[in-house]
């Protein structure tokens, strides 16, 4: 039998809420500057789908067969 452990709600939105903030500033900073501030919006806009790439690359593969 396996135990389901719970989680608080910080730490369930706590990954969501950073890429929310970073996704923010990088829109921030794309449009208010140019030079250091448009790389930062890259850095900061491209962070989201690298973590949602990792995320799928790190999931076993029989739960990638039920997405087809």
């Amino acid at each position: 039998m396996s135990r389901i452990s719970r989680q608080t709600t910080a730490r369930i939105f706590l990954w969501p809420l950073a890429l929310g903030v970073a996704s923010l500033a990088g829109l921030i900073l794309g449009l208010t500057g140019d030079g250091w501030r448009d790389i930062a919006a890259w850095l900061l806009l491209g962070l989201c789908p690298l973590v949602i790439l990792g995320a799928l690359l790190r999931r076993p593969p029989s739960s990638l067969t039920s997405l087809r």
